[in-house]
């Protein structure tokens, strides 16, 4: 007697097609999840180039007000907006802030898309030694004389 065999076929095209369902919904995940790492790191590196560039805007637009800080004092700085075609946006900001006489502590931060939800978010700190000014020269005015000397030996401290 032979076994009845009715419905095999529509069985094995039923597996079949589960199968190709869930391979289709693994290989879109997994292709969702490389786009999603690929935007994070390109968002991370953008940020962290960004640190340096804001150090260099604070540090070129040095004035002479920020000299005449008082000991405790704190300034926080705008900083221009970076190119929206390099990437996504970045909010940054800046304080320079005078820790003793003559020394300063410049911390900046910055933040891809908005400060509530960032997807990279990078903060750091440089810090400053200046000679006192021997003569106090107008509040608007830049000071060119006196050259930024870094106090770390370190180029700056990652703050997390």
């Amino acid at each position: 007697m032979r076994p009845d065999r009715r419905g095999v076929a529509l069985l094995a095209a039923l597996v079949l097609l589960a199968l190709s369902a869930a391979l289709a919904t693994a290989s879109f995940s997994a292709a969702h999840a490389m786009r999603r790492a690929a935007f994070t790191a390109l968002t991370s590196a953008r940020v962290e180039i960004g640190v340096r560039r804001a150090f260099g805007e604070v540090l070129a637009t040095w004035t002479a007000a920020l000299d005449t800080l008082p000991v405790g004092g704190a300034v926080d700085i705008v900083l221009g907006a970076e190119p929206l075609d390099a990437g996504p946006p970045l909010e940054r900001r800046a304080r320079v802030q005078r820790v003793q006489e003559g020394l300063y502590a410049v911390t900046v931060e910055l933040c891809a898309f908005s400060r509530e939800r960032p997807v990279a978010r990078r903060r750091a700190r440089l810090w400053l030694e200046r000679p006192a000014a021997a003569a106090p020269s107008p509040a608007d005015s830049v000071s060119p004389l006196v050259p930024l000397a870094r106090v770390t030996h370190w180029p700056l401290a990652d703050l997390y």
